[in-house]
């Protein structure tokens, strides 16, 4: 992981994959601000990829991470930290969570429940 600062925050995206890691309140903190999906620029495809990966140790504090489902929107599949409150997106999934559409409403009607 590396750190990058994007509008006074700072936040880890992973040198292999590209996803990013938040700590607690992090990626709310951004979402509120506007064309922060740029920051995104990782590959969809590869993210989609590592998505596939849902047992992982939380960086920061090494506890088991628990999957989750965005409940704005489901097809967007992360990992959460019950003790720290961290969260790892892999690439593309940020933008995508920043960038609601009408699309996005569509897939929710089609989604796969997540195992």
């Amino acid at each position: 992981m590396h750190q990058e600062t994007y509008y006074d925050v700072e936040i880890d995206r992973c040198s292999n994959c590209k996803g990013f890691w938040f700590d607690q309140f992090e990626k709310n903190d951004l979402l509120k601000m506007e064309g922060i999906a740029t920051v995104d620029d990782g590959d969809a495809d590869t993210g989609k990829i590592y998505n596939r990966v849902d047992r992982i140790d939380c960086p920061r504090c090494k506890s088991q991470m628990i999957r989750m489902v965005d409940a704005k929107q489901p097809h967007i599949w992360h990992e959460e930290c019950t003790v720290c409150g961290g969260s790892f997106l892999d690439a593309g999934e940020f933008r995508d969570l920043a960038e609601e559409t009408f699309g996005d409403f569509v897939k929710s009607l089609f989604r796969k429940q997540r195992p």
